[in-house]
């Protein structure tokens, strides 16, 4: 790093990023900055890469060629032990939960917890029950397995594991899939709410354009192999292209954009 403001703003530096599955290219030379502090909402078309793109940046896949900075540190060249505390400062939602069946919500949050410290099991149980409130969840649901949980709760849930070790940045990979309008609207509330009290920066790839305008200071569209456009939402709604115009132009997006939702007044 330079020490520039523009660096010092940058939280995720993507450069040159290649992936392809055999002899189909998903990525050819995307770039992307993620501002600290920012909700920056992922969308494309099918098969655009979205769920890629986070994996390639949380470490899941190595991508081709290009490189990843997070918090100014290239993710190829960090060791073992480096990589495991970077991986601290990160809380990660994917789209299905992935909870831990066999185990009570509360015994799911303790997990991240029991890997990265050594703390007793009172401490352990006061900072559960601290993320299952912090998730918008009932106490009582820290003693419930995810099965008995509605998918709302069950997404919660993983947002209060989620938020285990209190994250630099989430990652969240279609958090309102699955949700009915009443359930995806509150999440997104909690989401826009948890970034501001604790100051997190998200990576939110979605394709519920009710979320892009409640929640999103940014949007970036994935499209032609690489990123098309990164901007506020009332800039990406003009982006010349035919993909953007039709998401964002068509009924659905209409409908969500007559709602008033809009982006936040002080993105």
């Amino acid at each position: 790093m330079d020490g520039s403001l523009s660096d010092l703003n940058t939280i995720i530096k993507v450069r040159g990023l290649v992936n392809s599955f055999g002899d189909h290219v998903v990525h050819d030379g995307l770039d992307l900055d993620v501002k600290r502090g920012e909700i920056l909402g992922v969308v494309g078309g099918s098969g655009s890469g979205k769920s890629v793109l986070l994996r390639s940046i949380i470490g899941l896949r190595k991508p081709q060629a290009g490189t990843i900075e997070i918090n100014g540190y290239d993710q190829s060249t960090m060791t073992n032990d480096q990589m495991q505390a970077a991986r601290r400062e990160w809380g990660v939602l994917f789209q299905d939960g992935a909870l831990f069946s066999a185990l009570t919500v509360a015994q799911n949050i303790k997990v991240p917890l029991r890997e990265y410290f050594h703390m007793s099991a009172d401490l352990m149980d006061d900072l559960a029950r601290s993320k299952v409130t912090m998730a918008g969840l009932p106490l009582d649901a820290a003693c419930k397995f995810p099965a008995d949980l509605s998918g709302g709760m069950r997404k919660r849930a993983a947002l209060a594991r989620a938020l285990a070790l209190d994250p630099e940045i989430l990652f969240l990979d279609e958090p309102t899939a699955g949700l009915d309008p009443i359930g995806a609207a509150a999440f997104d509330g909690l989401i826009k709410d948890l970034t501001k009290s604790l100051g997190i920066t998200v990576f939110l790839v979605t394709h519920d354009l009710d979320t892009l305008y409640r929640v999103c200071d940014r949007v970036a569209v994935l499209g032609d192999k690489k990123l098309l456009i990164v901007a506020p939402l009332e800039d990406v709604t003009k982006f010349d292209h035919p993909w953007v115009q039709e998401y964002f132009g068509g009924p659905r997006g209409r409908a969500a954009a007559s709602l008033g939702s809009g982006p936040p007044k002080d993105c």
